[in-house]
């Protein structure tokens, strides 16, 4: 029979903030991604990538072990599907980045003139989204504190929104950006244009699943 000391073993949440931990250090290297393929650095492109897909089998490791904690009676102050569920949204996170730097790989891109500048400006966008995202599982710990109420939960909520408008602001610059590559017409062979809609359709994954943070962390809000 299973102790009751089980039932209080040591707390997941850190180990989640680790994880996300793991999410922030690829998103790290968005920009070195993008920056090294508008310089036509193919062998910085693919060292880059390679990083990133190394941190993202960190996480999984971290994301696995939770996952076996997780398997015991451990008392939380949440449902305990909840906190699955946002250890599941981090690692969307972390996977979305993993496939951007594949798409990457997959063929020596150069970027066009015409898209240049909305392109990096949606990089720099998304990498603050993600970083927003992870700002508020750090705050996981004061929200524990105070017992997810008061002050503290008002700030996080606060914050929820202002992601749920970065993630609005990164669809309006996706879209912009899709126009300016379709835009292009015949001055790109049909690969790029397949390859470039395919990176772009990424980033706003990326994006997206960021967002899926701030509304799981509603949840723990209202119980």
């Amino acid at each position: 029979m299973r102790s009751i000391l089980s039932m209080f073993a040591k707390s997941p949440f850190k180990s989640l903030v680790g994880h996300v931990n793991k999410v922030r250090a690829c998103v790290d290297q968005v920009n070195p991604l993008f920056d090294a393929l508008n310089k036509k650095d193919y062998a910085a492109v693919q060292k880059v990538a390679e990083l990133i897909v190394k941190l993202e089998h960190e996480a999984d490791i971290i994301k696995d072990n939770i996952r076996v904690q997780m398997r015991q009676s451990i008392f939380l102050p949440v449902d305990k599907r909840d906190f699955m569920h946002l250890l599941s949204v981090q690692d969307d996170i972390v996977d979305a980045v993993e496939d951007l730097a594949v798409l990457l790989r997959i063929k020596n891109l150069s970027t066009p003139d015409e898209i240049r500048s909305s392109l990096n400006e949606l990089v720099d966008h998304i990498v603050k989204t993600v970083y927003m995202g992870c700002d508020l599982i750090a705050e996981l710990d004061f929200l524990l504190e105070a017992s997810f109420g008061g002050a503290e939960a008002e700030k996080v909520e606060k914050a929820i929104q202002e992601l749920g408008a970065a993630e609005w602001e990164a669809d309006r610059k996706q879209f912009d950006l899709a126009k300016r590559l379709f835009a292009i017409g015949d001055g790109l062979v049909a690969a790029d244009l397949f390859l470039w809609n395919e990176v772009i359709k990424k980033l706003g994954t990326v994006a997206d699943k960021t967002e899926k943070v701030g509304k799981t962390l509603r949840m723990f809000l209202t119980q």
